[in-house]
């Protein structure tokens, strides 16, 4: 469990200037602070205001430093500076992916992560339990509460949530950002009606633990925490803290067949005759014919072929 402190309160930040890190009084200069806040005003709910969440921060930790996804310099490079520079927390306020921006830097400084969601579907905050509003998520962080969760590797690129092969790269790559900003969590269903009938199914082999798996597929699935693809469930038993990704593999069907499928993927139970298989490993191999795009929480990271494993409690996150 990480210690806190209390260094005096300052005046609450406006929301506009809290975004942008300019709040007079309120905000200290970029990686002067002991809390990091990095702030993605493009996330779905970015024009919320955060002002609460960070009189709440400022009470428990000081006056934080703000760094804003969008400037120039690369967010890694900034991040590696205000830690550095004393910072001993890094709170996202943004979504799955902008938490998989900064992960790298986490994992390399081991300083814990706090999260202010302001995402289109949070599975990250979903899966430790984090509130869903900004002060209720503040609070969180201040009280101090913190686990140690694992971290998923797919050719040696870091995920939390899942990593996927076929119709859920290929959606994301195609929901333009007005639908996730408008629609919320709605983007999702309404982006897989919209690419169903163009999808193509594809061959994969999937090796480890002296094992071969051949199957005909429209999706495979790599998940490391409970939640994924806009709060569907890995597996009723997983958890982010195990040491084993859940491995869900969505076989060419007609699509009447894949209708059974639906409520399996939202509760992770599967029917028997959905055609969907699972497995649960800690490492293993996939392979298709030709190349295919692999996202990880939901962001083009590599491709086939792939090698998975998992860092065990890698990582440190303020949670309820």
């Amino acid at each position: 469990m990480t210690q806190i402190g209390k260094n005096g309160e300052a005046a609450p930040a406006r929301a506009a200037d809290a975004r942008s890190g300019a709040a007079s009084g309120s905000v200290a200069p970029e990686c002067s602070a002991r809390t990091c806040i990095v702030v993605n005003r493009n996330a779905s709910r970015g024009d919320e205001d955060l002002a609460p969440a960070l009189e709440l921060l400022t009470q428990a930790f000081g006056p934080p430093s703000m760094l804003d996804v969008d400037a120039a310099a690369p967010l890694a490079e900034r991040l590696e500076a205000a830690c550095a520079s004393g910072a001993e927390r890094i709170v996202v306020a943004g979504g799955d992916g902008t938490i998989g921006s900064a992960l790298d830097v986490l994992l390399e400084t081991g300083k814990p992560l706090g999260i202010l969601p302001l995402g289109t579907a949070n599975d990250f905050a979903r899966t430790l339990g984090i509130p869903g509003d900004l002060a209720g998520a503040a609070d969180a962080i201040a009280r101090g509460r913190t686990e140690r969760v694992d971290v998923g590797v797919v050719n040696g690129r870091h995920f939390l949530n899942a990593a996927g092969i076929g119709f859920s790269t290929d959606l994301h790559r195609e929901l333009p950002p007005w639908a996730k900003r408008t629609l919320g969590p709605l983007a999702y269903p309404l982006g897989v009606m919209r690419r169903w009938s163009r999808h193509r199914p594809f061959s994969v082999e999937i090796r480890g633990d002296n094992t071969r798996l051949a199957k005909h597929v429209i999706q495979v699935t790599v998940a490391n925490g409970r939640y994924y693809g806009g709060g569907m469930l890995a597996e009723q038993n997983a958890d982010i803290d195990d040491g084993l990704l859940d491995l869900i593999v969505v076989e060419s069907s007609p699509w009447w067949r894949h209708l059974s499928s639906v409520i399996g993927l939202k509760r992770g139970v599967y029917p028997t005759r959905a055609p969907i298989s699972t497995e649960r490993r800690s490492r293993f191999e996939i392979r298709t014919r030709r190349p295919h795009r692999i996202a990880t929480d939901g962001e083009p990271r590599t491709s086939t072929p792939a090698s998975f494993d998992v860092l065990r409690r890698a990582l440190e996150v303020y949670v309820p």
